[in-house]
């Protein structure tokens, strides 16, 4: 299992981020969850981060 973090000062910006990922991953890559977060640094700043959890191996591999 793989797991990439994005995180961006937008949604625009976490989005963008987000494809970009998704295009650099391996075809054997296996995307199977996506969990989505904010986080409020100040009163005019909030943080939001993406975590992409792929799958990446084969099923019999120990981990």
């Amino acid at each position: 299992m793989k797991i990439k973090m994005v995180h961006a000062d937008n949604m625009e910006e976490l989005f963008a981020q987000v494809s970009e990922v998704d295009k650099a991953q391996d075809i054997d890559d296996e995307l199977l969850d996506v969990e989505f977060d904010f986080i409020k640094v100040s009163d005019s700043k909030v943080v939001y981060c993406e975590a992409l959890v792929y799958k990446v191996g084969d099923d019999d591999e120990d981990l």
